[in-house]
């Protein structure tokens, strides 16, 4: 992969970090890819040997950072190297104006790096530009579309103050910079993982907050570095999305996963809404929000199937 420390061994590695220790360390390493094209930046942690399959994995609004350590362990030792990105205007990657921009970049991202046959693991709000990454680069050849929010019964289920905090922030620019201070302010008062642990109830997803310190530092220090209009551009595919009508999925080589411990009305509105849609799903067995990070085996075998 061009700009990344080639790995001398095959897994697991972390790039050329090949004495990485326990499984259950955090030992990855991010860096800047600088696109010719474009002159963009776009900021990733590449982990197993260049000659592995490429997982590309694009995150959601709430959870910047890379999959965990021991998921990227399990997932070389089958045979499927993790590139995790960091999308437009988070960490080190350059802002974006919109998807179309968004998608762009990470085509020439994929391009420039020389990463073929890529399975595309799309989070939450990483959904519209994911999408649209997978339809017009050749070099993606499968997508998961990990809890898609492509369903309207979101909003049934949440407290009330997350729902008008979401409400407030897609009305207009100004009440998105009201909702992102909000969060960040709680954030800096409390602490960041008491901000993640009133917003993820699920006991599993409460869990893998407690058990993974490191790893939600990462994420809040770039979730609490993003400005608003990145804020409010992730939460619009909260909004109903006229390009998934009926069958706008049926031709897409994908999957569309759900987690076991998400609410009953958000998965009934998954299923439903998969199915109209014309995409086939599977439910990994832990979780809600952090789903993927707490059943690696289970999706390691769904990679393991992907032609």
């Amino acid at each position: 992969m061009h700009g990344a420390a080639p790995c001398k061994a095959l897994p697991p590695c972390a790039n050329d970090l090949n004495n990485a220790g326990h499984r259950s360390r955090v030992l990855r390493v991010w860096q800047i890819a600088a696109l010719r094209r474009s002159g963009k930046w776009v900021q990733f942690m590449q982990f197993g040997a260049d000659n592995l399959r490429p997982v590309v994995c694009l995150h959601s609004l709430e959870y910047p950072a890379a999959p965990p350590w021991g998921l990227c362990v399990d997932a070389a030792a089958e045979g499927f190297g993790i590139v995790a990105v960091r999308r437009g205007g988070f960490g080190g990657s350059s802002e974006v104006h919109s998807i179309d921009e968004e998608a762009a970049i990470l085509s020439e991202f994929l391009e420039q790096a020389d990463l073929d046959d890529v399975i595309l693991v799309v989070e939450g709000t990483a959904r519209q530009a994911g999408l649209k990454l997978a339809r017009s680069s050749p070099r993606v050849s499968f997508t998961f579309l990990v809890r898609p929010a492509y369903s309207d019964a979101y909003a049934g289920d949440l407290d009330p103050w997350t729902v008008n905090l979401v409400i407030q922030a897609l009305q207009t620019q100004a009440g998105a910079n009201l909702s992102l201070g909000a969060l960040n302010l709680i954030g800096r008062r409390t602490g960041h993982r008491a901000l993640y642990e009133m917003l993820f109830k699920h006991a599993d997803d409460l869990a893998f907050i407690k058990a993974h310190a490191r790893d939600l530092e990462d994420a809040w220090q770039s979730f609490s570095r993003i400005n608003a209009d990145t804020f409010r551009r992730n939460l619009s595919i909260l909004m109903n999305d006229p390009t998934l009508g009926p069958g706008a999925l049926a031709d897409l080589p994908g999957m569309a996963l759900i987690g076991a411990e998400t609410l009953p009305a958000w998965r009934e509105a998954f299923e439903e809404k998969s199915a109209s849609l014309g995409i086939s799903t599977a439910c990994l067995p832990r979780g809600a929000f952090f789903t993927l990070h707490q059943s690696a085996s289970a999706f390691i075998n769904l990679l393991k199937k992907v032609p």
